[in-house]
């Protein structure tokens, strides 16, 4: 590639990657590792950084010179989150399904392979959080919502994802095989619903579904994320019961908007 070749935006892109590092981590990271995972050179990561802190966009403790996101993202996911209908609409529907099992519920978008979560319903230290959080991703083979957007592809595009993904197991539950993701889909096609049996974090037992947007070609899902040892029969019926009642309360109310 010649330089008249390449993007003007190529020192933008090497931020995004920061951008997403950081994102991607629970712990604020020191700058020569994010160096290394991003891949980019010590100097660059070194100028970036400091133009990110400049704007807001990290955060730069001065004792242990450590790098996190900064609170100007904060603003703008929040002014992204007034933007985004389906958040928007749905807001009021899961909060109350999230009030109902007093646990926690997410929605997600199908994006590039994977989940993306775009609202979460939580208790801010409850010890039943998750490490999922607005703009995490996960991969569909192994999450509740992105099962259940899995049973919604085509054989076609199955078969085309398959061929794409890797399968790295989240947990020892992960399922890593497509002949056992092609059973689960028909379990899925056939109740409608998605489990995930800490299958994406140890000890989380989370049920999940899509819901229909009408004009919309993109996949949408939303889920209950629980302990695992606070899920017995009796409470996984409920989440089940509860998470398809919203469903059809979501579809019905998503339906009506557009008239």
């Amino acid at each position: 590639m010649t330089n008249a070749d390449k993007p003007y935006g190529s020192v933008l892109i090497k931020a995004v990657q920061i951008l997403d590092l950081l994102s991607q981590r629970a712990e604020p990271q020191m700058m020569s590792e994010i160096s290394k995972y991003t891949e980019i050179t010590m100097p660059t990561t070194n100028k970036i950084l400091d133009t990110l802190d400049l704007v807001g966009f990290v955060s730069r403790d001065s004792q242990t010179k450590e790098y996190s996101l900064g609170p100007r993202l904060i603003q703008l996911a929040n002014a992204s989150f007034i933007q985004f209908d389906i958040a928007r609409e749905t807001y009021t529907t899961l909060k109350h399904l999230y009030e109902n099992v007093n646990t926690t519920v997410n929605l997600g978008m199908f994006q590039d392979n994977q989940v993306m979560f775009v609202n979460k319903f939580t208790e801010r230290d409850s010890s039943e959080q998750t490490i999922s959080r607005i703009g995490f991703t996960q991969p569909i083979y192994c999450s509740a919502m992105g099962k259940a957007i899995l049973a919604r592809f085509t054989p076609e595009e199955r078969r085309a994802y398959f061929e794409q993904v890797e399968f790295i197991p989240s947990t020892k539950q992960t399922i890593t095989s497509t002949e056992a993701l092609e059973e689960e889909v028909r379990f899925i096609q056939e109740q409608g619903y998605a489990v995930d049996d800490r299958e994406a974090e140890e000890d989380i037992y989370c049920v999940g579904t899509t819901f229909e947007v009408p004009g919309d070609p993109n996949y949408y899902a939303f889920s209950i994320s629980s302990p695992y040892d606070q899920v017995d029969k009796a409470q996984h019926e409920y989440l089940v019961s509860e998470l398809m009642k919203t469903k059809t309360i979501i579809e019905y109310q998503l339906a009506n908007a557009q008239e």
